[in-house]
C-alpha cells in the first residue's frame, strides 16, 4: 500500500472519531425560551487539540486500536435535549455525560417483587440512545466501551462492547455468576458483583444472595474472584459493589449510616476515604478537585427552618461552610468544580405531586444559573427513566 493511501486512511479514521463541539442550536433555543437564564461557559479543548495534533504513520503496519481511555483533551461542550424525556439526543455537560439510561418495570411473581430493566445506550453513530438487549450494563470512562450482561441474571459471562460499532468484541466466562458491573476510574479494570440468584427479585428484607466479586483486567481478560457475602444491614436484594474515587478501594452499600463500607481490593475492611462514606446513592459526592461536597436539603430535619421549594447545598470541605444553595431536588453528578447535574422540579409548582414532575438540569454551585438538560417526566410513574452518568 502506498504511503499516500495510508495517510489518507488514517486521517479518515481519525476524523470519524473526532467530535465536533455542539450546542449552538441548544444555546439558541435556551435564549428564546429561558430569557432569565444566562449562558454557562464550559471550557472545551477540542479545537485546540485539532490544531496541535500531529499524525504519524508507521509504513507497513496497521494503526493499533485505540484503548478505552484516551489521553486526548476531553470534550466538555454542552449537549442538551430539553424538549424530550427520555432524551433522544446526546446529553452531556463538562466532564460528565449521560451515557445510558434504563426504564424499570415492576411486577409480582409468586409473591415476590420482580424488577426488569430495559437499557438504552448512547450511540455515537446516531447521536442518540438506542435500545439494547442487555439485562445490565455499565459504560467505561471515555465512552468507548461498555460492559454488558445477558439476561436472565445472574449470568455466567460478561461482554465487552465497542460503543462505536455497538458489538461485543470479547466474552469473559466466569465460574461465579454475575449480576452487577462497575468500571474502575481509569477504565482498565472491571468490578463484577456476583450473586447466587437474581439480584432483581426481592423475596423480602435481608434476602440478598451476593457471593463476592471479580476484579477483571480488561486488557488480558484475566479475572480474580474474591468472596464478600451480602451485608445484613442492607435490606436490598441488589448490593452491587463500587470503586472509590482513586480506584484503590472498593465499597459496598448499606441501608444505614455510613452509607458505604470500604474494603481493599482483596476484601479486607478499610477506613473510608474523607468525604466518601456519607455519600447517598442519589448524590454527586465530592467535586472533581475534592474541594466541594454535595449535600442534601440544608433545611430538612428537626429544628431546621422551613423553606418553600426544593433546596440542596454544596459544602466547601476546606472550611466546612456552605459554598452555595441550589433550587433543585437532588445533586446527581459533577460537571466541573463550578456546576452540577441535578434533578429539579418546577420551583413554582414543586409541592405535593408536583415534586415528582422533574427533569435533569445543569446548576451552578451558587444556585444562580439553571440550564435544562432534558424534558420533564413524572419520575414515580411506570415507564420513568433512570440515568447513568459517565466521565467522558
Amino acid at each position: 500500500m502506498k504511503l499516500e493511501t495510508l495517510v489518507r486512511q488514517s486521517l479518515e479514521e481519525w476524523s470519524a472519531e473526532a467530535q465536533v463541539p455542539a450546542g449552538l442550536a441548544d444555546r439558541a433555543l435556551r435564549r428564546r425560551t429561558r430569557r432569565r437564564i444566562r449562558g454557562i461557559a464550559l471550557v472545551a479543548g477540542a479545537a485546540a487539540a485539532v490544531a496541535a495534533t500531529t499524525l504519524t504513520v508507521d509504513v507497513g503496519t496497521r494503526p493499533a486500536p485505540r484503548p478505552a481511555t484516551s489521553h486526548a483533551p476531553m470534550d466538555t461542550s454542552l449537549h442538551t435535549d430539553p424538549t424530550h424525556s427520555p432524551p433522544q439526543r446526546f446529553v452531556a455537560a463538562g466532564q460528565t455525560a449521560l451515557s445510558a439510561y434504563y426504564i424499570r418495570k415492576q411486577s409480582s411473581v409468586g409473591g415476590h417483587t420482580v424488577f426488569q430493566d430495559t437499557w438504552y445506550l448512547y450511540d455515537a453513530a446516531t447521536g442518540g440512545y438506542q435500545r439494547t438487549p442487555w439485562a445490565h450494563l455499565d459504560v467505561a470512562p471515555g465512552l468507548r466501551r461498555a460492559a454488558v450482561l445477558e439476561g436472565p441474571l445472574p449470568t455466567a459471562r460478561v461482554g465487552l462492547l465497542d460503543m462505536k460499532t455497538q458489538k461485543v468484541t470479547r466474552w469473559i466466562t466466569l465460574e461465579h455468576r454475575a449480576g452487577g458491573l462497575a468500571w474502575s476510574p481509569d477504565g482498565e479494570r472491571l468490578l463484577v458483583t456476583t450473586y447466587g440468584r437474581s439480584p432483581d427479585v426481592l423475596a423480602g428484607p435481608r434476602t440478598s444472595s451476593r457471593t463476592g466479586y471479580y476484579l477483571v483486567n480488561v486488557a488480558s481478560g484475566k479475572a480474580a474472584f474474591h468472596t464478600l457475602p451480602a451485608a445484613t444491614d442492607d435490606f436490598n436484594a441488589r448490593q452491587d459493589l463500587g470503586w472509590s474515587r482513586s480506584g484503590g478501594l472498593l465499597w459496598a452499600p448499606t441501608s444505614t449510616t455510613p452509607a458505604r463500607r470500604f474494603y481493599d481490593l482483596t476484601g479486607t475492611p478499610q477506613p473510608a476515604p474523607p468525604g466518601e462514606d456519607d455519600i447517598q446513592a442519589d448524590q454527586a459526592g465530592l467535586s472533581p478537585s475534592g474541594r466541594y461536597l454535595a449535600r442534601g436539603n440544608p433545611y430538612a430535619g428537626p429544628g431546621r427552618p422551613r423553606t418553600r421549594g426544593p433546596a440542596t447545598a454544596v459544602e466547601d470541605v476546606t472550611t466546612s461552610k456552605a459554598a452555595g444553595i441550589q433550587p433543585v431536588e437532588q445533586l446527581r453528578a459533577w460537571a466541573d468544580d463550578a456546576h452540577l447535574i441535578a434533578l429539579a422540579c418546577d420551583v413554582k409548582k414543586c409541592t405535593g405531586r408536583g415534586e415528582f414532575r422533574n427533569r435533569l438540569v445543569l446548576v451552578s454551585v451558587d444556585g444562580k444559573t439553571v440550564t435544562p438538560l432534558t424534558g420533564y417526566q413524572i419520575n414515580d410513574a411506570p415507564g420513568a427513566w433512570n440515568p447513568l452518568f459517565t466521565h467522558r
